[in-house]
Formats: structure tokens, C-alpha cells, sequence
């Protein structure tokens, strides 16, 4: 039987989403809510283009999530 890994043993993974909208925010937060369980080092965030216009600071966001990310994933 594996291991089971403790938040004491997990490394922290920050994995950005950037995507045109947040169409698929609700399915991002409960992978994010199922996912804390098994890798509880994982950073999991979404930043939609469609909030850049309107928000500023959601661009400045998206941006710094994107210079600290480990694993960078762009979608349409």
C-alpha cells in the first residue's frame, strides 16, 4: 500500500490556468476542492481574459500567478 503523503511531506505546486472566460470556473473550483485532499501542496488558479478589460488588477494577478507558476496552462 503507498504512502500516504502529509501536508508536512507535500511541495508546493502552483499551477495557473488562464483562459478567455469563466466558463468553466465552477468545474475549476471543485477540482481544486477534490484535488487539496490528495496534493495538498498544490495552488491551483484561474484567471479569465473576459475580467481584463473591466479589472485591471485582474491582469496584474494573472500576470504574478504566472511569474510564480510551476505549470502554466492556457486555454480557449
Amino acid at each position: 500500500m503507498p504512502k500516504r503523503i502529509s501536508p508536512a511531506d507535500s511541495v508546493p505546486v502552483n499551477v495557473v490556468l488562464v483562459t478567455l472566460d469563466n466558463h468553466i470556473g465552477v468545474a475549476v473550483d471543485a477540482a481544486r476542492a477534490m484535488l487539496a485532499r490528495e496534493l495538498p501542496g498544490l495552488r491551483l488558479s484561474m484567471h479569465a481574459a473576459t475580467d481584463w478589460a473591466d479589472k485591471p488588477a485582474a491582469l496584474d494577478a494573472c500576470r504574478k500567478a504566472i511569474a510564480t507558476g510551476d505549470i502554466i496552462i492556457v486555454s480557449m
